[in-house]
């Protein structure tokens, strides 16, 4: 069940948290003896607020309703950063739906268009929403998935980061960059993921040292589904503006 209107922390009505009805809708969910999901929007949800909203729904919005451009996928930081203490098991702080691939068909004067968002903001938007464990609800026209969408959508490697991944932080913020550090379950492994969100291509690095590794240590590139290679106290990428890569690092 989706519920509008139920967890913003104020509206132009002077409204605000409606903690009781949200109690209200997750009892009477309860009560049915069906296991449902309550999902809670739009936000931003207050984080005065988390454990209440921890305790009854499973998805929450964390901002306001985020569109295909640039500022607002890059505001989506420091909401992450601000959530990620709360992420599950059993209740997920929802970064909003994937504006992906063909977004209007119709009833717009502008006619039919594609997201606004480059290449490599797109692999922004699906590395920040996996390495934070969002719930993935695509916005977008499927029949229609041109090839590079549906590359983004199936990848099973940085799929798993967003399904199966735990201890979810942000490693870093230098500037226009920023890392993101993950664990993966039952190795010693972690998942990386950087992004650059300047305007110029940056090379990002992340020590061993950060990590708690050391030695020669060997990297995989999970969207190009590769191996980099064993590299000896930290790993280096190049990265596009507004781009982003994503790795699993270590050994099991």
């Amino acid at each position: 069940i989706k519920a509008d209107d139920m967890s913003r922390a104020s509206d132009p009505f002077g409204e605000v948290y409606h903690g009781p009805e949200i109690a209200a809708l997750r009892s009477a969910m309860n009560r049915s003896g069906r296991p449902m999901v309550l999902s809670l929007s739009p936000g931003p949800t207050p984080l005065c607020d988390a454990e209440h909203v921890e305790k009854n729904s499973q998805m929450w919005r964390i901002s306001d309703d985020m569109w295909d451009n640039w500022p607002e996928l890059r505001n989506q930081f420091g909401y992450c950063r601000l959530w990620a203490p709360h992420i599950g098991p059993n209740h997920w702080p929802d970064a909003d739906m994937l504006p992906l691939g063909l977004l209007r068909l119709r009833g717009f004067k502008d006619g039919p268009r594609l997201t606004h968002l480059t290449h490599d903001e797109q692999y922004t938007l699906m590395t920040l929403w996996s390495i934070f464990r969002s719930p993935l609800m695509m916005g977008g026209d499927l029949p229609t998935l041109d090839p590079f969408t549906r590359s983004l959508l199936t990848n099973q490697e940085v799929l798993a980061v967003d399904q199966h991944s735990s201890g979810n932080r942000l490693l870093f913020t230098r500037g226009n960059q920023i890392g993101w550090v993950a664990n993966v379950p039952g190795t010693r492994q972690k998942y990386v993921a950087l992004f650059n969100l300047g305007s110029a291509p940056e090379e990002i690095t992340v020590s061993w040292r950060e990590l708690g590794m050391a030695g020669k240590v060997p990297v995989r590139d999970l969207w190009k589904k590769e191996n980099l290679g064993d590299f000896g106290g930290q790993f280096s990428a190049t990265l596009d503006p507004h781009g982003a890569g994503l790795y699993r690092i270590g050994r099991r």
